[in-house]
């Protein structure tokens, strides 16, 4: 095989798999009219959280991580959300999608740099040595 030849089955290659991970990325987004009910519900339940990327965080674990019907609940529960300030009266209602919700939020938080640094957790206090010669 040529140079030339290989360079460009790289690069065919490479813009394939690109497409299909674009092409995933657009059909995991959640609905776009739930995007903001989620970022003031998660600021609701833990002021900063936007500022730490909650909203995004939520995001990547619904299209990501979740099963389907975890998903579609979630979902379900910020859609019947009107207003931010029925998540306590939400609370009482749906106590499950409510402790969901505030699970992925306090988690997304905790996790991130922000919440790292207020938590006093960054830089991370232990170390770790990739290299280390092993006695035996």
């Amino acid at each position: 095989m040529q140079r030339r030849e290989l360079i460009q089955w790289l690069l065919a290659t490479v813009a394939i798999d690109d497409l299909f991970a674009v092409g995933r990325e657009v059909h995991r987004r959640a609905v776009p009219s739930v995007d903001a009910t989620l970022a003031a519900a998660a600021e609701r339940i833990l002021p900063g959280a936007t500022q730490a990327g909650v909203p995004a965080f939520i995001e990547k674990m619904l299209a990501d991580w979740l099963t389907p019907e975890e998903r579609a609940a979630i979902l379900a529960g910020l859609a019947g959300l009107s207003d931010v300030s029925q998540l306590e009266s939400v609370d009482q209602a749906n106590p499950d999608w409510y402790a969901r919700f505030k699970f992925l939020t306090v988690y997304g938080y905790c996790t991130s740099e922000v919440g790292m640094r207020e938590l006093g957790l960054w830089p991370q206090p232990w170390r770790y040595d990739g290299c280390a010669p092993v006695a035996g």
